[in-house]
């Protein structure tokens, strides 16, 4: 599959500006189509037995117009990342110019005095009502596409749903060190411009692309509709935020979607903001946002971050470890042919971050090419992969790795047990979605500098969880719903 940039770099600027009439051209079918249903209902109520004769000539526009919208639309979405709206919006669209092109040539026969007029205008109007709805439709994917899912009835279900409370943007404004203002004001020069810059298109200043906005806290710092936190603040190697940064362009979940890959630089700061906390104001306030280098964003703090300095944050594991060099990254980066991203943790970085976005594609044969850079993994992720408790065996020690995640394989507890060992620094290990058992606590036990463990949709059960947290009350055991009978910290499964 050719990335959305690819082929936008393949059309020419010609074509390209034609797409960008899009916009323009779609409102005149959507507006002629409905105003000729408008006619034709009150004609129906005022029992008028044929079509009147402004209808035939607003449909014939409208099927130009909508001729004219799709053929525009199909170079304007070449720009635009794959995803299951423009499919629909597209092939929609392109019905609706055909079946308004055949209703603008009913209604012209409908509108003769005759009895074949007679006859044929209940059809005309039954068509006229479906085309409504279709034109209707493809209107409202398109504005889901610019503005975010369901923007218009998004106050409505706001209100009805309720708004979020503190609790439910999992925020931990202690993480990191450095005061409120040091961390606002780093969020304001370095983290703001990146927002602005790659995200903000389609999730900030009003829009919000699957309903996220990223210009407003308590949207960012939140779980998603699956449960993910996509900023956990305090925790950047479980936040969505940075695991899509990661993947590779080709991806279908990477983001940004269109554009090069966010720098490695770039990455750093976002992973520095979130594990201090990611502090930011409440929100944008429509039409009151300050300038910040020219573009609309959070007001300035009176004292800023080159005042200050940056945000300190806790050392990785690699302090003192030489950098990884040229050869060692470019072979890393390799690994994407067997379904596995390895990058380096930030600019200058000693270890990988390794995840597998080649999910069921990546299985025990493909797990082979991570032993070379095994001694320099920090944090790990197998969730999703197509991994035996076999394929485990042959995983040799990675004494660096921070974070283990084997959510949503086929693991049980002897994989699992056998990962663990060789992991045995880990601070954060996902286990939802797994055959777990009890037994799993065992190798939980040994690991010293272990934080924090997820056990949803597991078969552990609350009476082990009780057990384990008696002799170990420093681990917290994120549980939610999912394992009742005991106290435990409620929380979603972390990851996609």
């Amino acid at each position: 599959m050719h990335s959305a940039i690819v082929i936008a770099d393949a059309i020419s600027p010609v074509l390209e500006s034609f797409g960008r009439l899009h916009p323009l051209l779609v409102h005149l079918p959507l507006g002629l189509v409905f105003a000729a249903f408008a006619v034709e209902v009150t004609r129906l109520i005022q029992r008028r037995p044929t079509v009147s004769a402004f209808t035939p000539i607003a449909l014939g526009l409208a099927a130009l117009g909508a001729v004219a919208a799709s053929g525009t639309g199909w170079f304007f979405a070449e720009s635009e990342a794959s995803s299951d709206s423009l499919f629909w919006h597209r092939w929609l669209g392109i019905s609706a110019s055909i079946v308004l092109i055949a209703l603008a040539w009913l209604a012209a026969r409908a509108t003769r005095s005759s009895g074949e007029g007679a006859q044929i205008t209940p059809i005309v109007r039954s068509v006229l009502l479906a085309s409504a709805l279709l034109v209707g439709w493809v209107g409202h994917l398109g504005g889901d596409m610019v503005w975010g899912e369901n923007y218009v009835l998004q106050p409505i279900l706001k209100a009805w749903m309720g708004a979020p409370t503190k609790d439910d943007t999992g925020a931990k404004e202690g993480a990191g060190t450095g005061t409120e203002p040091d961390k606002l004001a780093y969020y304001t020069s370095n983290v703001l411009p990146i927002l602005q810059d790659r995200c903000y298109q389609c999730h900030g200043n009003g829009k919000h692309k699957g309903s996220l906005s990223m210009d407003v806290r308590s949207s960012l710092v939140s779980r998603d509709s699956r449960g993910s936190w996509i900023v956990q603040a305090g925790d950047p190697a479980h936040s969505l935020m940075i695991e899509r940064c990661m993947l590779p362009a080709e991806d279908d979940d990477a983001m940004p979607p269109k554009g090069d890959r966010l720098k490695a630089s770039q990455l750093e700061v976002l992973r520095t903001w979130i594990a201090a906390g990611a502090v930011m104001p409440a929100g944008s306030a429509t039409g009151e946002a300050s300038e910040v280098g020219g573009v609309r964003g959070a007001p300035v703090p009176a004292s800023t971050a080159e005042n200050r300095g940056p945000v300190k944050v806790a050392k990785g594991r690699s302090a003192g470890l030489p950098a990884l060099s040229d050869s060692q990254v470019a072979e890393a980066a390799a690994l994407r042919g067997n379904g596995i991203n390895a990058v380096p943790l930030s600019i200058g970085a000693s270890t990988f971050a390794v995840s597998i976005p080649g999910g069921k594609g990546v299985g025990d044969v493909a797990l082979a090419a991570l032993i070379p850079i095994a001694p320099q993994i920090e944090e790990l992720s197998f969730a999703r992969a197509a991994v035996s408790d076999a394929g485990m065996m042959q995983m040799p020690s990675m004494p660096l790795v921070r974070s283990v995640r084997v959510d949503n394989t086929a693991l049980t507890d002897v994989g699992i047990t056998v990962l663990l060992s060789r992991t045995l620094e880990a601070e954060t290990v996902n286990l939802v979605s797994t055959s777990a058992t009890d037994g799993v606590f065992m190798v939980l036990a040994k690991l010293p500098r272990l934080q924090r463990v997820y056990v949803f949709n597991t078969q552990i059960t609350a009476q082990g969880i009780d057990r384990f947290r008696a002799t170990h009350p420093g681990v917290e055991i994120v549980v939610g719903a999912a394992v009742p009978g005991t106290a435990g910290t409620a929380g979603p499964p972390v990851g996609p």
